[in-house]
């Protein structure tokens, strides 16, 4: 058996599937997953060598790469649909009441946070007009919003959903409807680890890769649910949710990707000029693991075209 050690913000459906079907173990590994909590311990932890490889946002490796200088490459993206929402405490009534305010986010420029000044903006509120506490990943902004310490906190809904029936809460805006299609999980790594573990990095792939197939296959419906549900504690209506939100066969997803750079272009977080898509992924090592052809190159985005349009208020 070899050994990866990976890192990621949540386990996903496809994840739980590998690991408790045996697809992992079938291709000879052991994986171990550690939570991350703070994204700058996070990517100072996979710029060091920590983690071998990340399941965690496009945006973050976008980022870092663009602004950084890293090297990273994207090998697989899992999931595509935003389910997060801003959450107001008690007497926030809108977004507007944030305003002169703090809320809870991510550091500066990746990734929920993102998605925060994207819903803020639209509604005519810059970033010099509220406070910021960086406190960490969902459930750490769950606990600063419960506590007092923050006004508002980006939650995905198991958080969002306790935050209004014991907290008092309020949703104050779904993400989804302000950035919409956006890929919220993929799989990247450091490009040079990649090419000095190509057939380590295969096998974790087709691993993965099945473990989405698995899930997504109308045979294995109800244990798929069953098990998100077993592990996760959600609903029913909330692990169908996350199964509909699985991309078949882990495929890359080169559009996907472009509406991420478009998003930070928007938010002014990547100056042109700018690159192709292609820069950020490599298909060789997803198309070795499937045997499927790669995705149609994308070229370098239309920004303009792309910026998601402001919601009607």
């Amino acid at each position: 058996m070899d050994t990866l050690n990976i890192t990621g913000y949540q386990v996903r459906p496809d994840y739980m599937a590998a690991e408790e079907q045996g697809f992992f173990t079938a291709e000879r590994l052991e994986v171990n997953f550690e939570r991350a909590w703070h994204a700058p311990t996070h990517n100072k932890g996979m710029a060091e060598g920590r983690w071998d490889l990340t399941l965690s946002s496009a945006d973050t490796m976008i980022a870092r790469t663009t602004r950084d200088g890293a090297d990273y490459v994207i090998f697989l993206n899992g999931e595509r649909g935003l389910d997060v929402q801003l959450v107001g405490a008690p007497g926030i009534e809108s977004v507007y009441d944030i305003r002169g305010k703090t809320m809870a986010g991510d550091p500066g420029d990746s990734n929920y946070d993102l998605h925060r000044r994207k819903i803020m903006r639209d509604h005519g509120i810059m970033e010099d007009e509220y406070g910021v506490e960086v406190v960490g990943a969902t459930p750490e902004r769950f606990e600063a919003l419960m506590a007092g310490k923050v006004v508002a906190a980006m939650l995905t809904p198991a958080h969002s959903g306790k935050a209004v029936a014991q907290g008092g809460c309020k949703i104050l805006a779904n993400a989804a409807d302000y950035i919409p299609e956006y890929p919220v999980l993929s799989g990247w790594t450091r490009r040079q680890w990649a090419q000095d573990h190509r057939e380590l990095l295969v096998r974790f792939i087709r691993a993965y890769v099945r473990g989405s197939d698995w899930v997504l296959d109308p045979v294995n419906r109800e244990a798929a649910i069953e098990m998100i549900q077993r592990r996760d504690g959600f609903t029913r209506e909330r692990a169908e949710a996350n199964l509909a939100r699985v991309i078949p066969h882990a495929a890359i997803d080169p559009p996907g990707l472009a509406r991420v750079a478009a998003l930070r272009a928007e938010m002014g977080l990547y100056d042109p000029p700018y690159d192709p898509v292609e820069r950020f992924y490599d298909a060789s090592y997803w198309c070795e693991a499937t045997g499927l052809p790669a995705p149609e190159p994308y070229g370098v985005p239309d920004m303009q075209a792309l910026m998601s349009p402001k919601v009607a208020r």
